[in-house]
């Protein structure tokens, strides 16, 4: 009788305590309120713009964030967020907010701000305009070659002075250049890294060390498509990298041979293979989704640029014994077929001017390719086996070899400018805005 009286009064005494609890503890329905005086609804800014802001935080309760972000007419961010801790109540904010992606489409957009109390959270926001970034030629960047196992890569600036924006000693194996990110990659074959620095600075950025191969090399080649870096390896496989150094792609490994070349058609990763032991040549598709190998194709001729024109369907530029040939590979198919033979020496170097025109450097001079008639046409006698690259922009070539870079109008074939190189160039790229 006495145990239960105080159970009872233990329960008793514990719903008197919630009660009080819940008598002293009142719902928090009240929300913060944002108030915008800068930027204006309708307000327009060009992509790098800086947009100045100014708001007003305020509750009854203590803010715990105040935040501003751009983001699309869905609410999906855009660009990163700008976060503070008020200090205050209200809390007022004078801030700026840099419109930082070079890649973002013109339109209408919301700059968002929001507080909380940690119970309610309020949002405000601000419809503002932004014209996208126009694409334009900022520079072209050389690899060079000046020593035994000295390489040197350079930024032609404004005031057509070479300035140096990397230097490493060991081997070499490519190099590639990602504009949106502002990223320039260069790697060895075993001795050296995969590295990617930044530009226009130079600033290291991230490295991959190559692994350990019964060849005793590992990096055979690399290119950048879209946004990803795809890196061929001994190993039998091509690998994808995003812009933080991220291992995002694999194929599957083929076997005892090592890729170069490669290039992403609409469903395929294609590398070009060659065998460690008989030394046959293969073309490799592999899913550009999972990975996984679909088929391959054994041809004749050592490849020296592969370039996706349409659907699955790449065009092959390759050397066999002191002749070239360019053939068309359908990856849907499966097929080789050859579409123009040359016999006038080889292949060095290949760029794309558009789907249907293309740009040859070669063992007696410069080259242009024309796919809708199968032609091809001398361009120039005097860059022999250049490095060359095509502004889609202003039209013009840019060619480079052991001395002068220079810049030829297309189609007329004239020197528009030349400069002296400061070493022997081994690659030569083009670097946007975007």
């Amino acid at each position: 009788m006495m145990k239960n009286k105080a159970i009872f009064l233990i329960i008793t005494i514990a719903a008197f305590v919630g009660f009080i609890q819940s008598c002293n503890s009142k719902s928090d329905e009240i929300f913060p309120e944002i108030s915008v005086s800068k930027p204006m609804n309708g307000n327009i800014f060009d992509n790098g713009d800086t947009i100045i802001f100014q708001a007003l935080f305020s509750d009854d309760s203590k803010l715990m964030y105040a935040e501003v972000i751009l983001v699309d007419k869905a609410n999906i961010p855009k660009l990163p967020v700008f976060t503070i801790t008020p200090d205050k109540n209200p809390f007022s904010i004078t801030g700026s907010y840099i419109i930082s992606d070079p890649l973002l489409p013109g339109g209408i957009y919301q700059l968002r701000f929001r507080t909380s109390d940690g119970t309610n959270v309020t949002n405000n926001f601000i419809d503002i305009q932004i014209h996208e970034l126009d694409q334009q030629l900022l520079y072209p960047l050389i690899v060079t070659h000046p020593e035994t196992n000295r390489w040197e890569a350079y930024s032609l600036t404004a005031a057509n002075i070479w300035k140096e924006i990397y230097s490493y000693t060991g081997d070499y194996s490519g190099s590639a250049v990602n504009s949106a990110a502002s990223q320039f990659y260069i790697c060895g074959i075993v001795q050296s890294d995969l590295t990617a620095v930044k530009l226009p600075e130079g600033k290291f950025l991230w490295s991959v060390k190559p692994e350990i191969h019964q060849s005793q090399r590992w990096f055979e080649g690399i290119t950048f498509d879209n946004t990803m870096l795809y890196v061929s390896c001994a190993e039998g496989n091509i690998r994808g990298y995003d812009n933080t150094g991220s291992e995002i792609y694999k194929t599957e490994t083929y076997p005892n041979a090592s890729p170069s070349h490669s290039a992403k058609t609409k469903n395929f990763v294609v590398g070009y293979f060659e065998d460690n032991f008989s030394k046959s040549k293969s073309l490799v598709a592999f899913h550009n989704e999972g990975g996984k190998m679909i088929q391959d194709k054994y041809i004749f001729t050592e490849v020296v640029g592969l370039h996706h024109i349409e659907n699955d369907n790449i065009l092959v530029f390759s050397n066999s014994t002191g002749q070239s040939e360019i053939s068309l590979y359908d990856g849907t198919a499966n097929t080789f077929s050859l579409l123009h033979l040359f016999y006038d020496g080889t292949f060095f170097e290949t760029a794309v001017i558009d789907k249907n025109n293309f740009l040859i450097s070669g063992s007696t001079g410069l080259y242009w390719f024309r796919m809708n008639t199968n032609s091809l046409i001398s361009f120039s006698t005097e860059m022999i086996n250049c490095q060359v690259a095509f502004d889609p922009l202003t039209q013009l070539i840019y060619a480079s070899n052991s001395s002068i870079l220079k810049v030829i109008d297309f189609p007329s074939g004239s020197t528009v400018e030349s400069y002296s190189v400061p070493g022997p160039a081994v690659d030569l790229h083009l670097v946007y805005n975007k």
